[in-house]
C-alpha cells in the first residue's frame, strides 16, 4: 500500500500502520499544526511532511503522490459529546467536507481508514462521509471501538466490584 496520512497530527495512524503487521508505505502526511508535525518529523524524519492546510490540497497534487490508502483522523471537536456539536456548521469540519470532494478524483484510491470520537456516527458529517462512500463505490463497515477491547487502559474499561477497581 501507498499511504497518504492526513490530519497527521504526532504520527498515531502511522504508528498503528506499523504496529498492525499491514505492509505500507506512507508517502507522505499532512498537517496543520506546526508543534506536532515538529514531533511527529521527530518520530518519522524520513516521511515527506507538509505542513498545510488540507483545505488546500488539491486532488491533482494527490494523484501526483500515486496513492491507494488514505489514512485521517479528522478533527474531532464538531462530533465529540462534550463539545458544542456544531457538526458541519463548525470551520474545523470545512477540510473534511474539502476531502470528500477530492476523494472521487483520486485515479488509484482503493482504501480509507477514518478514525474518530464516539458521537460521530449521529452527525451529519457521518452521513456525508457514508453519501461519498456510496457514490464512488467503496464498500465500507463502521465500527465503535473501545480501547478496552485492544487491553488498553481507559477509564470505560473499569467496573467497581467489591469496592476495588479492577
Amino acid at each position: 500500500m501507498k499511504v497518504l496520512e492526513l490530519y497527521s497530527g504526532i504520527g498515531g495512524m502511522h504508528y498503528a500502520l506499523q504496529e498492525s503487521g499491514i505492509k505500507g508505505d506512507i508517502v507522505a502526511a499532512v498537517d496543520i499544526n506546526t508543534i506536532a508535525n515538529s514531533v511527529y518529523n521527530h518520530n518519522f524524519p524520513n516521511i515527506v511532511l507538509m505542513n498545510r492546510n488540507i483545505q488546500a490540497l488539491s486532488a491533482n497534487e494527490i494523484n501526483d503522490l500515486n496513492i491507494d490508502t488514505i489514512l485521517m483522523s479528522p478533527p474531532c471537536q464538531p462530533y465529540t459529546r462534550v463539545g458544542l456539536k456544531k457538526d458541519v456548521l463548525d470551520n474545523r469540519s470545512w477540510s473534511l467536507l474539502h476531502v470528500l470532494s477530492l476523494i472521487p478524483q483520486i485515479k488509484t484510491l482503493k482504501y480509507i481508514l477514518l478514525e474518530n470520537v464516539k458521537g460521530f456516527e449521529k452527525s451529519e458529517m457521518r452521513n456525508a462521509v457514508l453519501k461519498c462512500m456510496n457514490d464512488c463505490g467503496f464498500n465500507y463497515k463502521e465500527l465503535i471501538l473501545s480501547p478496552c477491547q485492544f487491553g488498553i487502559p481507559n477509564r470505560s474499561c473499569y467496573k467497581r466490584e467489591l469496592g476495588c477497581w479492577i
